[in-house]
C-alpha cells in the first residue's frame, strides 16, 4: 500500500481552522450549529432572492453533519431548503430567468438542491466517522478496550486543565497484577486475557466520564482520577483497590493487585513522566513488601494531605 501524498498548504490550513470542532460536546455543537443557521437565515432574508446564500446554508449543513452526525445534517438540509424556498421562492435559482417556471421545474430544482446537499452531508459524516474510528483504534488497547499508554499520557494534561480552575487534586494510580504470569503458564493466554478484561471492565465501571484508565502493557494499568474537595484520596484509592480485588477473586485465579498512588495538585500535573515514575516506585514498594496492597505518595501541598 502506497503512502498518502503529503498534505498541501491548503489542507493544512483547513485542518488548523476546523480542529476546534473535533472537541465540541453535543451541547456546544448544537449551539454552534444554531448560531450558524440563524446567521445564514438572517443573511438570506436581508439580501433577498437576488443574492444566493447557498454557500452559507451548505456550511451549516456540513457543520451539523460533522459535529452532530448524518441524521441532524440531513434534517438541517431539509430545513435550509424549506426556509430558502420560503424566503426566495419555491424552485428559485438566482441569475436564471424565472419566466415560465412550471411547478414540475420548481420541484425538480428544489429536489436537486436538497439531494446535492444531502450527498455532501453524507460524505462529511462518513469522513468524520472514519476519522473518529481511526482515532479510537490508535488510542485504544484492543484487548481491554481501555486507553493505551500513549493516549493516557496525552490526555493527562486535558484532565488536569479542566480541574485547575476548581483547585482540585488528582490521584494517579499505577497497578500491576500479582500472579498473572502463572495464569498464562498454567491455563493459557485465553484465561489470562479473560482476567485482564474483567479487571479493566471493573475499573472502568468505577470511573467517571472525565477519569482516565489505561493498559500500559502486559498486566500493568494506570488510572487518573479527580478528587472532589470533600473526599480523601486515601479512601478513594483504597475503595477502588478493594473493588478491583473482588473482581480478581471472582475470576477464580490466584491473582491480586499491587497499587501505587500519587496525589498531586491539578495545577502541577504537567510533568507526566515524573508522576508516572513516582506512582511506579510506590507500586514497586508494595511488590517488595508482600504485594496485594496499596501505597500512597504525595506530590501536593493542600488540605487533601493528612497531617502526619
Amino acid at each position: 500500500m502506497k503512502a498518502p501524498p503529503p498534505q498541501s498548504a491548503l489542507i493544512k490550513a483547513m485542518m488548523r481552522s476546523f480542529r476546534w470542532t473535533m472537541w465540541l460536546d453535543r451541547r456546544q455543537a448544537w449551539l454552534a450549529v444554531s448560531i450558524a443557521f440563524a446567521a445564514a437565515v438572517c443573511a438570506d432574508w436581508l439580501t433577498g432572492p437576488s443574492v444566493s446564500l447557498t454557500i452559507g446554508y451548505l456550511f451549516v449543513d456540513c457543520l451539523a453533519a460533522w459535529t452532530l452526525r448524518e441524521r441532524v445534517g440531513v434534517a438541517i438540509v431539509l430545513g435550509s431548503v424549506a426556509i430558502g424556498s420560503w424566503i426566495n421562492g419555491f424552485g428559485y435559482i438566482p441569475a436564471v430567468d424565472q419566466t415560465g417556471l412550471t411547478a414540475a421545474i420548481a420541484i425538480w430544482n428544489t429536489a436537486t438542491r436538497a439531494a446535492s446537499a444531502i450527498m455532501i452531508v453524507l460524505m462529511v459524516a462518513t469522513l468524520r466517522h472514519t476519522i473518529d474510528s481511526e482515532r479510537w483504534r490508535a488510542s485504544t488497547d484492543y484487548l481491554t478496550r481501555s486507553l493505551n499508554g500513549g493516549a493516557f499520557r496525552s490526555q493527562i494534561e486535558r484532565v488536569a486543565r479542566s480541574r485547575r480552575r476548581q483547585g482540585a487534586a488528582l490521584l494517579l494510580l499505577y497497578m500491576d497484577l500479582d500472579g498473572f504470569k502463572a495464569v498464562n503458564d498454567r491455563h493459557g493466554h485465553a484465561a489470562g486475557d479473560a482476567v485482564l478484561r474483567r479487571f479493566a471492565d471493573e475499573a472502568r465501571a468505577r470511573m467517571r466520564a472525565d477519569d482516565l484508565f489505561a493498559r500500559l502493557g502486559g498486566d500493568e494499568f494506570c488510572a487518573l482520577l479527580a478528587i472532589e474537595p470533600d473526599a480523601l484520596p486515601e479512601q478513594v484509592a483504597e475503595s477502588l483497590h478493594a473493588r478491583l480485588s473482588e473482581a480478581l477473586r471472582a475470576t477464580g485465579h490466584a491473582v491480586t493487585c499491587s497499587m501505587g498512588a500519587v496525589v498531586v495538585d491539578a495545577a502541577a500535573a504537567y510533568d507526566t513522566e515524573r508522576l508516572l515514575k513516582l506512582a511506579d516506585e510506590a507500586m514497586l514498594e508494595v511488590k517488595r513488601s508482600g504485594k496485594n496492597a496499596i501505597r500512597i505518595a504525595f506530590d501536593i501541598r493542600s488540605d487533601h494531605r493528612r497531617a502526619a
